[in-house]
């Protein structure tokens, strides 16, 4: 055997083993779209404990129905419907994206920030 020949497989295996991890990172993704139902259910259950309980799962529902960002009441209430479908999967994808590039970590902080940031606006902007 050449020396080019050995040093060729682990290059292939190691190509194989990292497109393998790639699709193990969208994890997230699979998750975020797997709790939607559940969090739906949630919302139910939660709105009868006042706006506050509501704000704190789905806060960007919260922000698209604020009149500060001036959307007509149709167009709001399909917004925040469609905000509690989406919601969750896209922080999963955002995870995920994050994932690939900088790690667990990072995806964790970035992804908290995301959400307890929104549910602070969506807290300032209630108390307006």
């Amino acid at each position: 055997m050449s020396p080019t020949a050995t040093q060729r497989k682990p290059a292939t295996r190691k190509k194989k083993k990292a497109a393998s991890a790639g699709w193990l990172t969208w994890w997230p993704l699979v998750l975020g779209i797997a709790v939607t139902p559940l969090t739906v259910r949630a919302a139910g259950v939660m709105a009868l404990a006042g706006p506050d309980a509501l704000r704190m799962l789905y806060p960007w529902v919260q922000l698209v129905q604020t009149h500060l960002l001036g959307f007509p009441a149709e167009i709001a209430s399909t917004l925040s419907q469609g905000m509690m479908y989406l919601q969750f999967p896209l922080y999963g994808l955002l995870m995920a994206l994050i994932l690939r590039a900088k790690g667990l970590v990072p995806a964790l902080l970035v992804t908290a920030i995301a959400h307890f940031g929104a549910v602070g606006i969506a807290v300032a902007l209630a108390h307006l």
